[in-house]
């Protein structure tokens, strides 16, 4: 159960796979949590809204335990700050009405969300609070590819 929550509030989707979904010693530890197998795989899986769900199901279990009982509530709101950056990464902008649907959020209680991980430099954008749209921050391409340019030639050059 520690293994498995740590893993979800810290590692990147890649690292869930490697270390954790596709890993053989920890595919033993798994079994033995059926429901927390599922919200891992229901998060790797983009499933925001029902790993959330499912997160909320155990959490009453979870405060039993003398031991992570105090770090509850910081690990669950790290694991929905991740699923709320992973779901953004690929898109240049995301409808905050659709994004409050796959997370089972209010509108506001989103946009208060992103605003603090917009202000704690997690997500790289900027909130349309009329229209509830959030915008990634233009990167100027051009600008960084003829940066990358330059360097890459001037190392060219000082080795001949």
């Amino acid at each position: 159960m520690y293994g498995g929550l740590c893993a979800l509030a810290t590692f990147d989707r890649h690292e869930l796979q490697k270390n954790v979904i596709f890993s053989s010693s920890f595919k033993l530890f798994l079994e033995l949590e059926p429901q927390l197998r599922d919200i891992i795989f229901k998060f790797y899986e983009s499933k925001y809204a029902s790993c959330l769900k499912l997160l909320d199901e155990i959490k009453d279990n979870i405060l039993l335990d003398m031991y992570l009982a105090p770090h509850v509530n910081t690990l669950y709101t790290q694991i929905r700050n991740r699923a709320l950056i992973q779901y953004f990464s690929p898109y240049l902008s995301a409808d905050m009405h659709k994004m409050a649907l796959a997370f089972n959020r209010t509108v506001p209680a989103l946009e208060d969300e992103l605003m603090q991980l917009i202000l704690d430099g997690q997500i790289q954008a900027r909130i349309d609070s009329h229209n509830k749209i959030l915008f990634a921050k233009d990167v100027d391409q051009l600008s960084t590819t003829f940066e990358k340019k330059f360097i890459n030639g001037k190392r060219i050059s000082e080795k001949n």
